[in-house]
């Protein structure tokens, strides 16, 4: 593995590593090696990821038929009484 030696960071920048260090427990190293590695990794577009776990050709989907609500007449002269009490 190789050494890496960062110069003239930002005091900010250092005390705010060290705190998401401390957050994180882990040690300041290890916090930055992780935020590194994050930073580079390449993540798969998720078209990309869709296409691999499908395939090209696509997927149909069979949904259920929509049930729908009966129409609430607002202009019903009764609109707004309650019939059960």
């Amino acid at each position: 593995m190789a050494n890496l030696s960062i110069r003239r960071l930002d005091d900010e920048v250092v005390m705010r590593l060290k705190i998401r260090a401390q957050r994180e427990k882990a040690s300041l190293e290890e916090t930055v090696r992780r935020i590194l590695r994050t930073a580079v990794v390449d993540e798969e577009p998720v078209g990309t990821m869709i296409r691999r776990i499908v395939g090209n050709d696509g997927y149909d989907l069979e949904l259920p038929e929509r049930e729908f609500d009966e129409a609430i007449d607002f202009t019903s002269a009764d609109y707004g009484h309650d019939d059960s009490q």
